[in-house]
């Protein structure tokens, strides 16, 4: 159901004449150059049809983009304010000079209307001129999306390739309508790619898995119908990434438990931070991994987590000392820290332990760091070359170097 037409009026009103009495809307938005206005009446002398509401939008200068803009744009805020909703707006971009035609495109290509056009199998000027009276072909597949959905699909890549996963998301909401079948199908694989890469940044493995495997199957389907080379590397890429993700779940039970391969995951999603210059965000991950790291190689050498450590647990020589530092007095069992951590491995005779002193020097560097960061204790941004040398270090400790990036399209 037409509730409301915005249409670009020129010389020549029969064409629009057709394509009112096709929609009889109940209201009218007519974008009109000085000159057209005078054709107004001609166009609305439809038997039987009265609009309940007439306005018009004039540009100062029917030759001029940006003035013909400014003016399809009013007509758009008009149709905003009317409370008719968009599913109920027709545009005929028919009438008017090219430049006004082009901006009222351009002006509403953003938004969820149909549109329409008032073609002919018969011109004037031996093909060449307006369509001649009678001879009206109402062509109502005109979409503006289907072109401006290729330039949408670019812009997606773009962000898609510099993990911008977020802004995709956005895009493809604005891009939920009627398109080509090549371009629909590529967006129906991207959103669950970008939301699986979005919440795998989040670390929530399990929903990230679920929709990489759905991106991966909707590829597959692409593929069928569109045989491209570069997609079909990126759907192996995926099962990579597919089956990294699995062993991640494996591994932790479903990130119940610890396993060095969270090691692993925490540098690498600090390695893409890095590459995005939010360093604070890759010190304050490259940290946790080495917290992390002393926290598994403790649970496994010792049988119990460091944050509820039996005094029995500790070697004799530490004891006392670390019941006076770490202890809780209600309940008798020790916290450890990250030094105190290793200190205990060191005296057990783990080797994570005596390594971690061989380093001592270059950690407390990036304790330092790490303390004075805004995401810590302090107030200080984490600096390029910084937030390098902690990778480095911990890198070099953990003896983790196999860095791997999401996939780009």
């Amino acid at each position: 159901m037409t509730k409301l037409m915005i249409i670009s009026l020129g010389g020549s009103p029969e064409p629009l004449k057709k394509s009112i009495a096709e929609h009889r809307p109940e209201r009218l938005i007519f974008f009109v150059s000085h000159e057209s206005n005078a054709k107004l009446g001609e166009a609305l002398q439809i038997e039987g049809y009265k609009p309940d509401k007439i306005e018009t939008e004039i540009t100062e200068n029917p030759n001029s983009l940006y003035e013909c803009y400014k003016a399809a744009r009013q007509c758009v805020d008009r149709a905003a304010h009317s409370g008719i909703l968009n599913n109920e707006i027709i545009v005929d971009y028919t009438g008017g000079t090219k430049v006004m035609s082009a901006a009222l495109l351009l002006a509403t290509a953003g938004c969820t209307y149909s549109f329409n056009y008032v073609g002919g199998d018969t011109r004037t000027k031996d093909g060449l001129g307006i369509v001649q009276n009678g001879h009206e072909i109402m062509c109502a597949d005109m979409n503006p999306w289907s072109v401006f959905a290729e330039e949408e699909r670019r812009q997606i890549v773009t962000l898609f390739n510099n993990r911008r996963y977020t802004a995709v998301i956005q895009i493809l909401d604005l891009c939920d309508r009627a398109l080509p079948a090549q371009i629909s199908s590529f967006f129906q694989f991207v959103r669950p790619l970008a939301n699986g890469f979005m919440f795998w940044e989040q670390f929530r493995h399990k929903e990230a898995l679920d929709c990489l495997k759905k991106g991966a199957a909707l590829i597959e389907d692409y593929l069928r119908h569109y045989p491209d080379e570069k997609y079909k590397h990126l759907k192996e890429e995926l099962a990579n990434h597919i089956d990294f993700l699995s062993d991640v779940l494996k591994k932790t039970n479903g990130m119940q438990i610890f396993n060095f391969i969270l090691v692993k995951e925490l540098i690498n999603n600090a390695r893409r931070r890095m590459d995005d210059k939010r360093f604070d965000d890759a010190a304050a991950r490259i940290y946790r991994a080495l917290e992390l790291y002393g926290q598994i190689c403790f649970e496994r050498h010792i049988g119990c987590s460091n944050d509820r450590v039996k005094p029995v647990k500790i070697p004799q020589e530490l004891r006392d000392e670390f019941l006076q530092k770490y202890g809780d007095p209600k309940t008798g069992l020790m916290k450890l820290p990250l030094q105190a951590t290793y200190t205990v491995l060191r005296a057990l005779g783990h080797e994570a332990g005596q390594r971690f002193f061989e380093y001592e020097e270059a950690i407390k560097k990036i304790q330092v760091t790490r303390n004075l960061s805004i995401l810590a204790h302090g107030i200080q941004p984490v600096t390029e070359r910084a937030a390098q040398s902690i990778l480095d270090t911990v890198t070099d400790f953990v003896q983790m170097k196999e860095f791997f990036d999401f996939p780009k399209m």
